[in-house]
């Protein structure tokens, strides 16, 4: 079941990172290591930059509660520095993207 999960992760991650790159962001996603959390600053999946800005971002599945958006938002943001929670809706094949609440 875990595999499952990751497998379904990776490909969520891999759409994010794809959707970024048609709009002109440079994305980095952190190869996975085993034993080690691959989370970036152990809340953030992708980091995507661009001339304008950077966008720390978490990738989801849909839920009823996403999950680590409080950590997340609670943060205090640098400026040109944003914090985005995707959340992938896999009925409409779309995100939900979560800015800076």
């Amino acid at each position: 079941m875990k595999v499952q999960r990751r497998k379904r992760g990776l490909r969520i991650e891999k759409l994010a990172v794809d959707c970024l790159k048609k709009n002109k962001f440079l994305a980095w996603k952190p190869i996975r290591v085993r034993f080690h959390s691959q989370d970036i600053f152990g809340l953030f999946d992708i980091i995507a930059i661009n001339k304008k800005e950077l966008k720390l971002i978490q990738v989801q599945k849909e839920r009823k509660r996403p999950y680590k958006i409080k950590k997340i938002f609670k943060l205090k943001i640098p400026q040109k520095v944003s914090f985005e929670l995707w959340v992938y809706n896999s009925k409409d094949k779309n995100f939900k993207i979560y800015k800076d609440i």
